[in-house]
């Protein structure tokens, strides 16, 4: 029986479990991971040898800490190739899969470039025994873009769909079986979401549309798993929103999807939504799946214990002292520039200290705005202070104390307390704008319970508030 999990982890470092303890939980044979958020040079030995596992990776090539994909495979299930992206753009020769006809013939080199380049893809080939014969299968991980309103991004997103069912075309024309798993992005079916928007048109959008001729249902060559076991369950959701504490309440989508080619469905036994590990603003699903697999005994040469870096093998001084990337430099010339400013601070420091200590006053600079009934009090208050420097503390001193106290509290005035919400009379919390637009970065008060249905009382209400005036 093989068992594969899919899990959007958000950020591999974040972690606070140990790898090989936390994918034995998981009770899998193979673990595709996705937004791993590192590139290779952040890429520790414990991160990358996993102790009864093997690593294969996807970074992204346009920044640091995004994007990203990683499948891990136990001992007994060591593929026998691995492949970066869905072109192989960036493979050597020995690690290309092969058949790319549909896909090469539908982009230029630089369309090909643009869609590996994100680190979206890892596409594993495995070996399993299929009656006499021997069956090949491809596990591709991807990780697809999302879009929301921005007009170029659901031109790139479409363009990766596109590529995916093209690559999937050329490898099933070969007589392999595929599994297509990981972040999807979008939800299928009006079960599949929480409260869409706008119901008339959700089945309408684009990526619905291309699920939808991926999918057997509307034509395709893949079954969703879960749907195929379970086609009516409610509310079985993989992702939510942790700002808005929106899993307490459930309140989420289901965008994260194991999908197999239609042959192996005879074999599917099991597909679950694990909403009870925690770790990620999405859970992981798992399906098992009656293959026998046979293992590979080489490492495909994408394998992360194959990197120089990893390898046990001594580096040359050359390679210590080669070219860097460009986000490497920028980050070594950020921390010279911090040294080369940090040590004239210190000395300014020093020398401020060794100073005598001055008058209160000296701290308020007289502007047009300061009323004199202020700046009386600051010099009543220096003058208490200054004499309270000067003396013992006795009952006059006391006395002009709780005073200068008393007029501290008229002069720095603490924040305003927090508006109520109209529907819980509860303390507001502060949000922040981050969709981008004229509002972006802009702060406003909300109802401080978790997300939920419209018609759950006990959920968030609907209060909103601008936390001051548009500037």
């Amino acid at each position: 029986m093989l068992n594969i999990v899919t899990w959007n982890i958000n950020g591999i470092r974040s972690s606070q479990q140990n790898l090989k303890d936390l994918f034995d939980s998981l009770g899998a044979d193979i673990v595709c991971l996705q937004e791993t958020k590192i590139t290779r040079d952040m890429l520790d030995e414990a991160t990358a040898l996993v102790e009864g596992y093997s690593s294969y990776y996807s970074f992204s090539r346009k920044k640091s800490g995004y994007s990203g994909v990683a499948t891990y495979c136990k001992t007994s299930c060591t593929p026998f190739q691995a492949e970066e992206g869905l072109a192989g753009t960036f493979s050597s020769h020995e690690d290309k899969i092969d058949f790319y006809d549909s896909v090469h013939s539908s982009f230029t080199d630089e369309g090909l470039k643009a869609l590996d380049s994100e680190g979206r893809c890892v596409m594993t080939l495995h070996r399993f025994k299929e009656e006499e014969a021997v069956g090949s299968l491809i596990v591709m991980n991807v990780y697809c873009p999302h879009a929301g309103d921005n007009d170029e991004r659901l031109a790139y997103k479409l363009e990766f769909y596109r590529a995916l069912s093209l690559r999937c075309h050329d490898l099933l024309s070969k007589g392999y079986h595929v599994i297509v798993l990981g972040d999807i992005n979008v939800s299928h079916r009006l079960i599949d979401h929480c409260e869409p928007d706008d119901v008339t048109s959700f089945s309408k959008s684009p990526s619905r549309i291309w699920l939808d001729g991926f999918l057997v249902e509307g034509g395709g060559k893949f079954i969703d798993s879960f749907r195929y076991l379970y086609p009516t369950k409610e509310k079985a959701f993989t992702c939510w929103n942790t700002k808005l504490n929106a899993r307490v309440n459930n309140y989420g989508t289901r965008i994260d999807y194991i999908m197999l080619s239609s042959k192996l469905s005879q074999s599917l036994r099991e597909c679950i939504i694990m909403n009870e590990v925690y770790g990620s603003d999405h859970c992981p699903v798992k399906a098992s799946i009656a293959l026998h697999f046979m293992s590979s005994t080489h490492l495909p040469a994408l394998c992360t214990r194959n990197f120089k870096e990893f390898s046990g093998k001594q580096l040359k001084m050359s390679e210590f002292i080669c070219k860097r990337n460009h986000l490497a430099i920028e980050s070594a010339n950020e921390l010279q520039s911090r040294s080369e400013v940090s040590e004239p601070k210190k000395m300014r420091l020093s020398q401020k200290t060794t100073k005598q200590q001055s008058s209160l006053l000296n701290f308020f600079a007289p502007t047009s705005v300061t009323s004199r009934e202020n700046i009386s009090s600051l010099q009543f208050i220096s003058s208490t202070t200054e004499s309270m420097n000067s003396f013992d503390c006795d009952k006059s001193l006391s006395s002009a104390t709780s005073s200068s106290v008393g007029l501290w509290k008229n002069l720095l005035k603490g924040p305003a307390p927090p508006p109520v919400c109209s529907g819980h009379k509860e303390a507001c919390v502060l949000r922040t704008v981050k969709k981008k637009g004229p509002n972006m970065n802009r702060q406003f008060w909300a109802c401080p319970r978790a997300a939920g249905h419209s018609s759950d009382l006990n959920a968030q209400c609907n209060f909103f508030l601008w936390a001051s005036a548009k500037r």
